[in-house]
This record gives structure tokens, sequence and C-alpha cells, in this order.
């Protein structure tokens, strides 16, 4: 028995010619730039908002770590099921981000000499220039003929293809992961093949877990890791909090400076995110779960990937982290700005409703209105948002309305898609005590069923 080296979350033995993996042992490693300790009550606080957003949900799976600033500049970390090792899909990107970085500053060219491929990578999570980046890091290709670990070729082509691996390890953010393949399908094939194949079934899957990625996302914000490219990095990492490549961002407030990777196939979703709130406070927000499935991989545009967006409101929520942003109003069916006129039903069914109860009605029974009284906290611009359960008879083109200070605008809803989340109507100015939205039709406006369930305003920061 002979070990030949260490492979990301492996120890390589040699037994009778024969490469096998034996799994390390479980991470223990950290980050070396930051002390960072966990905080029970922390643990609390994510298991409790954890337990709230998973009631109903067509999934089980949701492992997760949140950083704060701790006091002498350490990190306060709270987790649930924080080694969980899942397999990352895209987020492996953010990893052989920081690794191309360090090759660049090694090799003595600028930080963005990558970006023909680097920037692909994280803007569009491009599989292909991601096997594109893989192979320049490592100074390797595919050998596409090799076929079993055996093959004399193999050892020395794995020893490089662990650079970004051993890149991380060696500042403590490797632990038991696994990073080591590509995305497919890639610049070597529609599937792994070849060497890649090989590598693939000696090793298993790419895996991350939410301690170490949370911790890899820190090095990255702070400028610990590749001070001089924390810029070139932002630049990549931003996004819409509304648009495609957000997750976490649908839960927070307008104005949130947000910076993520995200990935999401086969049935995982997952974020890895920086964000800084409009109040200015920061942290690290990691999380890993099986909730890419229907109905939300259906959805249209930047919603397939929105479902995890309440878990991250109920946490920062929770934690207080908002406390000192722009004013939020909740408005459900059960408050006295709710009114409603016609033949509404009342229900308590469904598990992806917002209060203790909705209402829902036919308009071919007779025209309905339901009106939510905004009463704006404060003059200014608010995100205007509606949530409503899913039913499959649900109309197509539920009418709403917004009623703010330049008048009003109209929106056709479907409401049966992105149920149980919040849909975005749009921003609009709103005079303080003022704005409303209204659900209204009559019987030849819409057909199926109109669902009244809870409005949010948001208000924008000034600046």
């Amino acid at each position: 028995m002979l070990r030949i080296g260490a492979i990301p979350g492996f120890v390589l033995l040699a037994v009778m010619g024969t490469v096998y993996p034996m799994k390390a042992k479980a991470a223990t490693s950290d980050t070396k730039a930051f002390k960072i300790v966990n905080d029970k009550k922390l643990d609390a606080a994510v298991a409790e908002a954890r337990a709230e957003f998973m009631k109903g949900k067509p999934f089980d799976r949701l492992d997760a770590t949140i950083l704060l600033p701790g006091k002498n500049g350490a990190w306060r970390r709270g987790s649930y099921n924080p080694d969980a090792l899942a397999y990352p899909a895209s987020c492996i990107k953010l990893a052989y981000l920081a690794a191309a970085m360090n090759w660049c500053r090694e090799n003595g060219h600028p930080y963005d000499f990558l970006d023909h491929c680097v920037g692909p990578m994280i803007r569009k999570s491009d599989n292909v220039q991601t096997g594109v980046v893989v192979d320049a890091i490592t100074s390797s290709t595919n050998i596409a003929d090799l076929t079993t670990s055996t093959d004399s070729r193999f050892e020395s082509w794995i020893k490089v293809r662990q650079l970004p691996a051993n890149y991380l390890r060696d500042r403590g953010l490797l632990g038991h992961q696994t990073i080591l393949h590509k995305t497919y399908p890639t610049n070597s094939g529609d599937s792994p093949n070849g060497a890649e194949k090989v590598a693939r079934e000696v090793y298993g899957m790419n895996k991350l877990c939410p301690r170490l990625a949370a911790s890899l996302m820190l090095e990255i914000a702070k400028g610990a890791l590749e001070p001089g490219a924390r810029d070139y990095m932002f630049g990549l990492l931003t996004h819409d909090k509304w648009g495609t490549g957000s997750v976490f961002g649908y839960g927070f407030p307008p104005g949130t400076k947000y910076y993520n990777k995200p990935g999401l196939a086969y049935d995982t979703l997952e974020d890895i995110c920086y964000a800084v709130l409009p109040n200015g406070r920061e942290f690290v927000l990691a999380g890993f779960s099986n909730s890419f499935r229907k109905p939300y991989s259906s959805d249209p545009g930047g919603y397939n990937s929105s479902q995890l967006g309440r878990f991250a409101e109920l946490l920062i929520d929770n934690l207080g982290l908002t406390d000192g942003c722009p004013p939020k109003r909740v408005i459900p069916p059960t408050s006295k700005s709710f009114q409603r006129t016609g033949a509404w039903s009342r229900e308590t069914t469904g598990t992806d409703k917002f209060a203790r109860h909705y209402f829902k009605a036919s308009p071919t029974s007779g025209p309905v209105e339901a009106r939510w009284n905004l009463k704006a906290p404060e003059t200014g611009k608010y995100e205007v948002c509606v949530w409503y359960t899913q039913l499959p008879e649900n109309s197509k083109t539920a009418p709403f309305k917004v009623l703010h200070a330049d008048g009003e605008s109209t929106f056709s809803v479907n409401q049966q898609k992105v149920g149980g989340r919040w849909f975005r109507l749009g921003d609009f100015p709103l005079k303080k005590g003022s704005g409303a939205v209204v659900l209204s039709a009559a019987e030849s406006d819409t057909t199926g069923t109109l669902v009244a369930d809870t409005v949010k305003i948001t208000k924008w920061p000034e600046n």
C-alpha cells in the first residue's frame, strides 16, 4: 500500500497498481485569515428561520451558514448542518474564480488576464468557459483515450488537476470538500469522458459544504484572498436581487448590495453570497438545498431560483439585521387595511399561503374587488410585492392595480406561477399615508380563480 498524494477530500492509496480513494476525516480546517467563533444563539436563529420556512415545502434539505461581524475583527458563525456535503452545481465556479486569481498573480498577469473565460464563467455561469478556465489554471487538458486509473498517465494528470483544490487547502478552505471537476457540458464534451470520466468515477462528484463555502466568500469579500482582485471579482459577482442569478437576494430589501455565485442543477439550488444592507449591516450567507424542483423550477425568468428568498428574509429579520433600514409594511388579509367586496370565500387550506387564511373568488359570480390600503410610513419610492397561494384553477391574468403618487399602474399576473413567494409588481412613488393595491375583476375581465393574500411594501433608501 503506497500513499501517492492528496486529492480533494481524499487520501489516495495505490493498491496493486490501482488508485482508490479513501475519504478524509470530517473537516476541522477553516480560513486562516479570520478568527471565526461558533455562536450557539446564531445556530438557534438559523434553525428557527429554517423550521418556519420549511413548513409544507415539497423539499427536505436546506443546510446553511451565516457569518456576522463580531468584536475585534472576529466573525460570528451560525449554522444548520454546516459540514454537510452537497453537490454544488455552479457554486463550484466560485472556487475556480479564486484559484484563477491566484494563477494570474503567480504567473505575472493582471487579474483580468483570463477575463475571456473567467468572465462568462461567473457572469453567465458558462460551463464551456469553465472548462477553459480549469484547463488554463492547471496547465492540463482532458486525455480522451484514458479509460482506467491504472493508466500510467493518470497519476501525473490528476496531480495537476488538483492545483485549485491545493490552493484552497493551503488557505484552510478545502477540508473534506471535493473541488476537482468541470461542469458539463463543457469544452471537452457534453459529459465526462476519458481522464475526466475516470476522475469522477474514482473521486465522486464535486462537493461543497456551507461552512467552508461561507469562509471562502468571506475571504473574497474582505480582500483576504488575492486582495488586488477584489474589485474585479465583485464586478463579476454582483447581481440584481430580482434578476437571473439571484437566490437569497429575493429576500433582501431594496438597495441591498448583493454579490453571489448561485448553483442550480438536477434538484439542487444553492447560493453563496455576501450582502450589505441599506443600513450598512454586512453578512455572508451560504446555503445548499434540494429545492430546484416543480413547481418552482418551471417558473418564468429568475423566479425559478427564488424559492429560498423567504428563508433569507426570515433569517435577517429574526436576527434584527434589517433594523434601521427604510421601513417595510406587510398587509395580510387579516389586517384592517385590507378590504373586499363581492363573493370572496375565506380559505385556510394550502401550504404556501402567507397569512392564516386568504380569500379567493371567481368573477363568474359577479364583480369582485380586494383592496390593500398601503398607508406608506414615509414619502418615497417603494418596492411593491404580492403573495398568493398557487392553485391549478387560478387565473392566468389576475388584474392587479397599484395606486401611487404618479397615478396608477396595472398588471396581469399569472397566479398559476410563482406562488408562495413574493412576486414583485414594481417600484412606485408613494406619499406618506397613501397608496393602494387593488385586485378586481368583472365577469368579462378574466377567467379562473383570483387569490387575495398579502401585500408588502418596502421603501428604497434615499441615496
